[in-house]
């Protein structure tokens, strides 16, 4: 009877167990209903509930928008560093100028190692090399200022009243120049075409000179607006000077656009005086009295009598012979030179040979056009209108009406295409010439090119008398 108690006592302990089990188990269930139903409800609410705007604002309008924003700030940004800009470079001529100056004062520049290379048609000492030493621009101009000489001219000229009435006067002109070469004898002066053009009488003002020292012409190149004058040694011991200092020439086709230069020269004849300013642009062409010069252009100042005068890098080198200036009213600091990779091989071929050979055909011409062509019934070419007597084209027996279509094989369509295969030409070298002569009769002539500048060097003889030398009117 007790093991039958026993046993069932066991049995009811053990669905106990098991019902509690079972709850258990249930009420986990019923737990990770509830939560999975809370998190569901939560997430629910959640994803309803709109995102926080900054949390937004941040992550996609903010990028999105912020393009937007980025444009309006940009657009306000670019205007005040144009403002800086505008500033920075009205402001850089000086700061620049100013910067390359303290540079210089503060700071080791740059002095020059020069040479006269062994070639000996090269008469122009060029920069060797750059080294270190303290150079400011006071010192650079010290050194080369008495490299640049004033130039006096006089020349005879006429002038024409009415009724034909022709009144001969004397015209005074005043110029500069740049020291270039010296031997036993002579020294040799760089300067402007236009400076001793016509001149009977020209005299040098070397610093230090008692007085006016004369000069004679070595020869010049009127397309390349150079000249070279000399002065014998014996006539500047005379006045006192016994030695010169000759010009270093540097490379122009190294310059860049804001470097630092000193235009100095004989400014208003009234003696050498220097200015300051930047490279504006390497590479300018301008057309001077109908004649085309490629140039480098300056805002130093280059006023009437700078003319043949220096424009010189802050290593103290010649980079340039000023020679004409812009004097628009509208216009402000643009001053010409004629870079010294130009200068350098004309004024030695003018000091050892006393000119520079230019191929001369002796003509005047005009354009015979497609539209004058289908007009008159006329080639396209050069209609010659005049003849130079005694040119190479007068020597070919090329005549006034005759149309150029050809020139040393190539075909002529206007003037600037003959002047261009022009230049190609050596002088003393033979070309064909095809011409269309009385509108319809073609012709193939020989012709002989000529050089336009022989006989280019002057045989002025100046006088002894300077007395009237005063104030110069600038050339």
């Amino acid at each position: 009877m007790d093991n039958e108690r026993d046993l069932i006592k066991r049995e009811n302990e053990e669905e106990i167990k098991k019902d509690e089990i079972l709850e258990s188990k249930q009420n986990e269930t019923q737990t990770e209903n509830v939560n999975e139903q809370e998190l569901r409800s939560q997430t629910e609410q959640f994803n309803e509930q709109p995102l926080n705007e900054n949390k937004e604002t941040f992550y996609h309008e903010t990028v999105k928008n912020e393009g937007k924003k980025r444009k309006v700030k940009n657009s306000s940004f670019n205007r005040i560093i144009a403002a800086c800009l505008v500033v920075s470079i009205s402001g850089g001529g000086s700061i620049g100028a100013g910067y390359s100056i303290m540079q210089n004062i503060l700071q080791n520049k740059t002095s020059i190692t020069s040479e006269e290379t062994t070639n000996s048609n090269n008469k122009v000492t060029t920069a060797k090399s750059v080294s270190t030493s303290s150079n400011d621009v006071v010192s650079v101009i010290k050194s080369v200022k008495p490299s640049v000489v004033s130039i006096n001219t006089i020349a005879q000229k006429s002038t024409t009243y009415y009724g034909g009435l022709s009144i001969p006067y004397e015209a005074e002109g005043a110029g500069s120049g740049v020291i270039f070469y010296e031997d036993d004898t002579k020294v040799a002066i760089a300067t402007n075409y236009h400076v001793i053009e016509g001149a009977t009488n020209i005299s040098v003002s070397i610093e230090g000179a008692e007085s006016d020292v004369l000069a004679t012409v070595a020869g010049y190149d009127s397309k390349s607006d150079l000249a070279v004058i000399t002065v014998n040694k014996t006539d500047l011991s005379e006045v006192g000077i016994n030695s010169v200092t000759v010009a270093t020439f540097g490379d122009s086709d190294q310059l860049q656009e804001g470097e630092s230069v000193i235009a100095i020269g004989n400014a208003l004849g009234e003696g050498i005086s220097t200015s300051g300013g930047m490279i504006s642009a390497t590479e300018k062409t301008i057309a001077v009295d109908d004649i085309s010069l490629d140039v480098i252009q300056t805002d130093a100042a280059i006023n009437p009598g700078n003319s043949g005068g220096a424009l010189v890098d802050l290593n103290g080198n010649v980079i340039g012979i000023n020679t004409a200036k812009s004097f628009e009213e509208a216009v402000e600091g643009m001053g010409y030179a004629i870079p010294s990779n130009t200068v350098i091989p004309i004024i030695n071929q003018l000091l050892t040979e006393g000119s520079v050979p230019r191929p001369f055909l002796g003509i005047t011409g005009t354009d015979v056009t497609n539209s004058l062509s289908n007009l008159y019934g006329l080639p396209v070419g050069v209609l010659v209108t005049e003849v130079v007597s005694g040119g190479s084209a007068d020597s070919a027996g090329i005549q006034s009406g005759d149309i150029i279509t050809d020139f040393a094989g190539e075909k002529i369509m206007s003037m600037d295409t003959l002047v261009d295969v022009l230049a190609k030409q050596e002088v003393g070298s033979k070309v064909e010439v095809r011409i269309i002569r009385n509108g319809d009769t073609p012709l193939t002539l020989t012709l002989t090119i000529f050089d336009g500048n022989s006989g280019s060097s002057s045989n002025t003889t100046p006088t002894s008398n300077n007395s009237t030398f005063g104030f110069k009117q600038g050339r």
